[in-house]
C-alpha cells in the first residue's frame, strides 16, 4: 500500500519533492533538489531566515570574544 508521491511545492514543477532535505520549516513547502534550497524556491521566510542567522552569529561572536585584563 504505496502513499501519494507529495510533488514540489514550486511553481511549474512536477517533480517529486526530496524527503527531509526538501522540507522547508519557514514556508512548510516540499520540494525536489532544484528547488530546495531558500533562494531556488523564492521562500516568503528568507528574510527572518537571514534575520535569525545574524542573530545567532552575533551571540557566538559576542560569548567568544575576548575580555582584556589590565594591570597584568
Amino acid at each position: 500500500m504505496a502513499g501519494k508521491k507529495i510533488r514540489c511545492s514550486a511553481k511549474d514543477c512536477r517533480t517529486e519533492a526530496q524527503r527531509i532535505v526538501g522540507d522547508c520549516s519557514f514556508c512548510n513547502g516540499h520540494f525536489c533538489g532544484k528547488h530546495r534550497l531558500l533562494e531556488d524556491h523564492k521562500c516568503s521566510g528568507l528574510e527572518d531566515c537571514k534575520k535569525q542567522s545574524h542573530e545567532r552569529n552575533a551571540a557566538q561572536l559576542e560569548s567568544e570574544r575576548t575580555q582584556v585584563i589590565r594591570g597584568v
